[in-house]
């Protein structure tokens, strides 16, 4: 395998969370796979949690040989936030496609990433997107699948939904067309997703679960009265976005493990009728 030919980039971002950033390297090192892939780490963290990462990534990548590592410095470069991280790092990328596993995302099994790649065979690789089901967990015994194991229309799915970006494989090509706008906070990863789903000649769907996603994110946890002050003011977020976004803000913190719960019934309540 030449190093140079990198099929999958896996693209992660981290700041200052070295115990998140063990459990996707270990998620990344246990993947079975006989093909070449590229792992770019940018790196927000201070001096020595970058120290933590780069020995991290020495301790457990010594030997291995499928695999090129780039640990960037963030703050060398002058790039601050998500949104212009991940810009970066797909620019920079050198794989035929792409996929973000930020800190503390992982796998769902050692097969995910030979799964991802057994699916780029037969696709455009100018123009595709391969994404499979993520297992959303809350917590040990709230969890579901998304989308769901009894959807009987991925196309019908799609009208409404986007996937998780942790379970989109992106031709390297499209990524690059389309990036993460900066003035929508948190909302920007959905706009690109849609975006990269509209644009696609070929979108492929893997019918199992791909990714294990741990609820607790800036996008699923309750938002701050700043954050919700500018996505009420922004003009570019739609109605029904806004709603969604009022309806979790004034959710009681006390009880805002309910949120979750609507969260799953409503994913399977929309799969049955989907």
């Amino acid at each position: 395998m030449k190093k140079n030919n990198a099929h999958i980039s896996i693209i992660t971002l981290v700041k200052n969370d070295h115990l998140n950033f063990i459990k996707t390297l270990k998620s990344i090192k246990s993947q079975c796979m006989n093909f070449y892939i590229e792992w770019l780490v940018i790196d927000g963290s201070n001096h020595d949690k970058q120290k933590e990462v780069q020995n991290s990534i020495n301790r457990f990548f010594y030997k291995e040989t499928s695999i090129s590592i780039k640990h960037i410095d963030a703050n060398l470069i002058n790039i601050h936030g998500i949104y212009p991280c991940m810009n970066y790092g797909k620019r920079i990328s050198s794989g035929k496609f792409i996929i973000f596993l930020n800190s503390g995302d992982i796998f769902f099994n050692k097969n995910s990433l030979e799964i991802f790649f057994d699916r780029t065979k037969n696709a455009d690789i100018s123009s595709s997107v391969i994404f499979g089901q993520a297992k959303i967990i809350a917590n040990k015994k709230l969890y579901w699948y998304f989308p769901g194991k009894r959807l009987k229309s991925i196309n019908r799915w799609l009208k409404y939904f986007e996937p998780n970006h942790q379970t989109m494989l992106v031709s390297k090509s499209l990524a690059n067309k389309i990036d993460f706008p900066n003035n929508l906070n948190i909302i920007a990863d959905g706009y690109w997703k849609r975006e990269i789903l509209r644009n696609a000649c070929d979108v492929i769907y893997v019918n199992k679960p791909l990714i294990k996603f741990y609820l607790g994110g800036v996008s699923s946890n309750k938002p701050s009265r700043k954050i919700f002050k500018e996505l009420m003011n922004n003009k570019n977020i739609s109605f029904l976005r806004k709603l969604i976004f009022f309806i979790k803000y004034f959710f009681p913190k006390e009880i805002f493990f309910l949120y979750y719960q609507l969260q799953k019934y409503k994913s399977r309540l929309i799969d049955l009728i989907i």
